[in-house]
């Protein structure tokens, strides 16, 4: 077969890989590039695949500016394929990006309100949390609540750091204005920013993850990682 053809046969099947991912993620755009020879492609077989998807929803009320995996040699079973599934043969190592904004950021711990504020005192309302991405490489959290008709409120200022033991990315306290909102609240919010960062959505759909950087810039986030995937992502 020509190389002409190949091309078209390698097009064909990433045409078609996109459409049954679109079908079982939840993402406004996505792209998909692959590398393999024809014999190896028409055997599920594949050099290279990236996965690249824009406004993924990792989870409830959170959705990423930019999600990309990136999959070394690995195996795709092509009769999966033609049922509309996406099963990998074997496990393959990889990387991923992620992209974060600082709205996206916000309106995710705004919407998570009701969950974060666990504090039982009635006059006590918890009422926004404006995150802010800095240059500096620091993660700022402005807090807004009322007790009864006062309000109040108090920013802590967070590094991002990966562990060395474990390679997962964990929010230090740096710096806090006041100490007046319940630390219940606080850790809560670090928490769910934590996982957030250590893609553990991801991680419970079929995914290992070791943290490599966290890159802050002014208004978005992005964070890497090794991957070792046994299976592709899906909502």
């Amino acid at each position: 077969m020509t190389r002409g053809k190949g091309k078209l046969v390698e097009q064909a099947v990433k045409k078609f890989i996109e459409m049954v991912l679109s079908r079982l993620v939840n993402a406004e755009r996505l792209q998909v590039c692959l590398e393999a020879n024809l014999k190896d492609l028409l055997a599920g077989k594949l050099d290279a695949l990236t996965i690249e998807m824009f406004g993924f929803l990792l989870r409830r009320h959170l959705r990423v500016a930019e999600f990309q995996f990136d999959i070394g040699t690995s195996a795709v079973n092509l009769e999966s394929v033609m049922r509309r599934q996406i099963q990998l043969l074997h496990p393959s190592e990889g990387s991923v990006r992620m992209v974060i904004t600082q709205s996206q950021l916000t309106a995710f711990l705004n919407a998570e309100l009701p969950s974060l504020c666990q504090i039982q005192q009635s006059e006590f309302l918890l009422k926004q949390i404006n995150c802010e991405l800095r240059e500096d490489d620091a993660i700022a959290f402005h807090f807004h609540w009322t007790i009864g008709e006062e309000n109040h409120s108090e920013t802590y200022i967070t590094m991002p750091q990966i562990e060395t033991n474990t390679n997962k990315v964990m929010l230090v306290i740096r710096d806090i204005e006041e100490k007046e909102l319940p630390s219940e609240i606080v850790n809560a919010t670090l928490a769910r920013v934590n996982e957030i960062f250590n893609l553990t959505d991801i991680a419970d759909r079929g995914s290992t993850f070791l943290n490599q950087k966290v890159n802050i810039e002014a208004g978005k986030i992005t964070v890497q990682a090794n991957a070792y995937i046994e299976q592709l992502p899906s909502n």
